[in-house]
């Protein structure tokens, strides 16, 4: 009698075992499954309910599903009725738009809309060299004294991090009071492993299609949240005149 309790008891201790071991496989798979889903999230599909055109922005009163809510782009043309979509974006609360005299309660600023019926456009099939690694300057960009080509700035990023750098180039985009900031893309024609853009914080404001020349600190690997990370950023620069 004594021989089957101790043989009962042991059987109930395996069973308590591969019961126990079970949770554990399930919570690892519905974390994987979470993880996965929110991976995901950072690409949204809505449709234009409300175009609002400023100076430099186009503000659009969207719908996603059940949501109603304000994004704004650089000024694009964007048709009322029609789906885009786009990724990220940096919510501003009670955000005052000056051009429009108009207070939101809140906007999210994103750095593009994208047409997903557009029609395609071949290109021609460009030499790699060209693109990858160019150290020849657009037509009309002559660098100031002390300033460094963006071919220099990103193949020597990690030495210049922390320091203060001179660039020239041509205005691609401003973005105006973002964070208390003005966000300027700058390029001069060069780039380095397929890298031709930088972008700029600022208090300045600079037009578009100007060339200028700014002077600001490298920064490396800045996250400034909501999808918005850049592995090299020039920050707080000044006007070089």
């Amino acid at each position: 009698m004594k021989k089957i309790i101790i043989w009962s008891a042991a059987s109930l201790l395996a069973l308590l075992l591969l019961v126990q071991c079970k949770p554990n496989n399930e919570k690892t798979e519905t974390v994987k499954t979470v993880e996965a889903v929110k991976e995901n999230t950072n690409s949204h599909q809505v449709t234009v309910k409300e175009v609002l055109n400023a100076n430099a922005y186009t503000y659009l009163l969207v719908t996603e599903g059940e949501k109603e809510y304000w994004i704004a782009v650089p000024k694009s043309d964007v048709k009322v009725g029609k789906t885009y979509t786009y990724e990220g974006g940096m919510e501003m609360k009670k955000f005052e738009s000056k051009d429009l005299k108009r207070t939101f309660d809140s906007v999210l600023f994103v750095e593009g809309i994208v047409d997903p019926n557009a029609p395609v456009i071949t290109e021609k099939t460009i030499d790699p060299k060209t693109i990858i690694n160019s150290t020849q300057l657009s037509k009309g960009i002559t660098l100031a004294k002390g300033a460094i080509s963006l071919h220099d700035l990103f193949s020597g990023r990690d030495k210049l991090e922390g320091k203060t750098v001179i660039l020239t180039g041509k205005v691609i985009k401003f973005m105006p009071e973002i964070m208390n900031k003005n966000w300027i893309h700058l390029q001069d024609g060069t780039s380095y492993n397929g890298f031709n853009d930088i972008t700029i914080t600022s208090l300045e404001k600079v037009k578009v299609d100007a060339i200028v020349t700014l002077k600001g600190t490298v920064v490396l690997n800045k996250d400034l949240g909501s999808g918005y990370k850049y592995d090299i950023l020039i920050e707080d620069a000044v006007v070089v005149k």
